[in-house]
């Protein structure tokens, strides 16, 4: 089953969200300077926070999907009452 590009890199932005504060632990004690630089926390914070979102994004997005609700035996959405009614 091929997987597209975004989806790796989704995943791989997560993962790297749940290892920066391990990772620049680890850096603190091998290479104290590199572990203080602003630039590289502020770096991995963003590519953490992206990959974060966009893994809920798409989790949101798939529970909408009515053939995945199907397929996972959830309920259909009822669907929402138009304004002034």
């Amino acid at each position: 089953m091929p997987v597209s590009l975004k989806s790796v890199l989704t995943n791989w932005a997560a993962v790297m969200a749940l290892w920066a504060l391990p990772y620049l632990t680890v850096l603190g004690h091998l290479h104290p300077d590199a572990a203080r630089s602003e630039a590289l926390q502020w770096l991995l914070f963003a590519i953490g926070a992206l990959g974060v979102g966009s893994v809920l994004y798409m989790a949101w997005k798939d529970t909408r999907d009515p053939a995945w609700r199907a397929r996972h035996g959830l309920a259909p959405r009822a669907r929402s009452k138009p304004a002034g009614r």
